[in-house]
């Protein structure tokens, strides 16, 4: 376990200032690019921890020089972001608990910044949804103290691993960041001919699409490759706030303005007012008063913190992700129309995998040369029977849930990947239609009540998924199949996905 580390003076370590390149002339030039090269081969990875915590940085960085590793140190926000601007580090950590410039708007202006830079969040408060809302944000990895240096040591590693010096530059067009990342197929490339129609725009977009078909990746392009690029890009999970927080999580607050407000905060959307972009995943789990705010503030164009008085002007442009149909007119009260409308001045669709069966090859490969880059396993290709049977599935998870298999399988697999180890790794669900489900035995001993219980679950499961299916994906359709209502009909199909997150044959549904 880490422990405070000595009380003297310890003076931050930042970069030495870059040279004016343009003071050197002909031979000057070349020498001088010469040994700069020299010294970026030589030179260990450099990470950057953010903490105000003199003690803690003293710790961090005893443990990470001992590796080999360099660091810089920065005791607050602005420091931090100045050193990684002119530092490029190979890996971040950072506190979410440093004063002034908070560890979420940090996380925020690094990843804008800096896409490809790896951030390790550090907090002395774990949950898990302030574990899946940073890593939506966008961090690598999460870490909850009190942590040991072994524990450290990983995961910098890791993140080290994965990042590619000088990724962060958009130097690759449009189309091929979407295509490295998704396929090349027909589907994908009718997906770049959206994104590249709307992305030079201010417009409002919807990304629609299944669980798992890349909505983010779209989202992050419109951004990367949009007039804002250069701001922050702030990234809000409308499935985890609840509806208590909501309005805090949108505008932030005031110091006092409610009983728990000890300091000033800002909302995702002041971080973003000043020229970036708000993604608001899964926005039809957003609330009727979150709706109504974010209305009034897209058609205000300013908002205000909570409990205070001066308007806050509004210069963001807002991509919202959904994974169902928003309105219809069959359903009222799923989701505002009025907002739908003021959102959907463009609309983008994410096809999901089994409607672009020749990506899924390449994905494959891309995501085990991942793994193997990452966690260093052993398997190297696939056979020609396991690619048949990646072929073959319908995968209802998408690419999500393509990954997770390939990732557990690489695990598993020696140098070869074949259909047997595939088929141990995908989930056990072939009869899960209404009537035809599976029967587990269970112990005589157990109640009738709770017999019947389990035998209903499994029928009311698998007529939903089987409703699902057959209507694409579509759940208000799915619902009018089954004759019950929407609400119904989502409640039911999340306690699924939440059983089968948990359950070991299951993977990324």
């Amino acid at each position: 376990m880490i422990v405070a580390g000595l009380a003297n003076e310890r003076a931050l370590v930042e970069p030495r200032k870059a040279t004016d390149s343009s003071k050197g002339t002909g031979i000057q030039d070349i020498v001088h690019s010469r040994r700069m090269e020299f010294t970026r081969m030589n030179v260990p990875p450099q990470v950057l921890v953010i903490d105000d915590d003199r003690d803690m940085r003293w710790a961090l960085r005893t443990i990470l020089e001992s590796i080999g590793f360099t660091v810089a140190e920065a005791n607050a926000g602005p420091a931090g972001l100045e050193i990684a601007a002119r530092g490029q580090p190979a890996a971040v950590l950072l506190d979410m608990k440093i004063p002034g410039l908070g560890g979420h708007e940090v996380l925020t202006h690094l990843r804008a910044r800096h896409p490809a830079l790896p951030i390790i969040v550090i907090t002395g408060y774990g949950t898990i949804q302030g574990a899946v809302s940073t890593i939506r944000a966008g961090a690598f990895d999460y870490m909850i103290k009190p942590f040991d240096n072994d524990e450290v040591i990983s995961t910098v590693r890791r993140a080290i691993a994965q990042h590619r010096p000088g990724s962060d530059q958009a130097n690759g067009s449009l189309k091929e960041t979407i295509t490295e990342m998704m396929g090349c197929g027909t589907a994908i490339q009718n997906l770049v001919t959206q994104i590249e129609a709307v992305v030079n725009t201010d417009y409002s977009v919807v990304v629609g699409g299944e669980t798992g078909t890349g909505k983010e990746i779209v989202a992050q392009a419109l951004h990367r490759y949009g007039p804002r690029k250069a701001q922050p890009f702030v990234v809000l999970d409308c499935g985890t706030v609840s509806e208590a927080l909501v309005a805090s999580e949108l505008f932030g607050h005031e110091r006092g303005a409610y009983t728990d407000a000890h300091e000033r905060r800002r909302g995702r959307l002041e971080v973003a007012a000043s020229g970036g972009t708000m993604f608001m995943d899964e926005i039809g789990n957003l609330c009727g008063a979150g709706q109504r705010a974010l209305l009034r503030a897209l058609e205000e164009r300013v908002i205000y913190r909570i409990g205070g008085t001066t308007p806050i002007p509004l210069d963001t442009r807002l991509i919202a992700a959904t994974n169902e149909i928003l309105v219809d007119d069959d359903e009222a009260g799923a989701f505002r129309p009025d907002l739908f409308y003021r959102l959907s001045e463009f609309i983008i669709v994410a096809p999901p995998l089994r409607q672009r069966p020749e990506d899924i090859e390449f994905l494959a490969r891309r995501f085990l040369r991942q793994t193997q880059r990452v966690h260093e396993t052993s398997a190297r290709e696939y056979t020609t029977d396991a690619l048949d049977l990646l072929h073959s599935y319908s995968w209802p998870g998408n690419v999500r849930q393509l990954r997770n298999v390939v990732r557990r399988v690489s695990l598993m697999a020696p140098s070869e990947i074949t259909a047997a180890h595939i088929k141990e790794c995908m989930p056990q669900r072939s009869n899960r239609a209404a009537g035809t489900g599976s029967y587990r035995p269970v112990a005589s001993s157990t109640p009738l009540r709770n017999l019947v219980e389990h035998r209903v679950q499994q029928l009311e499961r698998g007529a939903i998924l089987d409703a699902l299916t057959h209507a694409g994906g579509n759940k208000t359709m799915a619902a009018r199949r089954l004759g019950i209502n929407y609400k119904t009909f989502r409640l039911k199909l999340k306690a699924i996905e939440q059983t089968a997150s948990v359950g070991p044959g299951n993977v990324g549904l």
